[in-house]
């Protein structure tokens, strides 16, 4: 199912993978599991998220795995993202090739590792909203506006 939503999207994606990454699922435990707030949080921990997702996170809560509900729930995402995170289990991830999938999860994963790497300490240093718009726009990528204009009001 997600597979072929994902396609639909964009023909190219011809791969989806899904894996259980560690640094990932330990920030289900400790981050809402929100889109937006998710997604932000490893866009602020890496310079290469918002070029390399800009389409942002998918976030569905916990389901039981295995089932047709969250085949279609992840269907769904899938639509709209190209990495998809079940809460408390694992991610999913699309591109064009194995490495680009792989690549994408491991983007998302490197960051989520800072993130934990990072919580319990006060950050005195993240990449602004301003400079992930400056990154975005230098690399011509189209992201998610509604998921960085809460923000850039912050910032100044």
């Amino acid at each position: 199912m997600s597979h072929s939503a994902r396609l639909k999207v964009d023909p190219e994606n011809r791969v989806v993978m899904h894996s259980h990454p560690t640094h990932i699922l330990a920030m289900n435990y400790v981050h809402e599991l929100d889109e937006k707030k998710f997604t932000y949080s490893l866009w602020e921990m890496c310079t290469e998220c918002i070029v390399v997702f800009p389409d942002g996170i998918g976030v569905l809560p916990w389901m039981l795995c295995g089932t047709e509900e969250i085949g279609r729930a992840t269907a769904k995402k899938m639509e709209e993202f190209r990495l998809v995170v079940w809460g408390m289990h694992g991610i999913y991830g699309a591109g064009k090739s194995l490495d680009e999938a792989f690549g994408l999860i491991e983007t998302a994963e490197k960051a989520a590792q800072i993130f934990m790497l990072t919580a319990h300490l006060p950050r005195l240093n993240t990449i602004k909203p301003s400079e992930m718009v400056e990154l975005a726009d230098f690399f011509g990528v189209n992201y998610r506006k509604d998921f960085l204009e809460d923000h850039l009001n912050e910032e100044f």
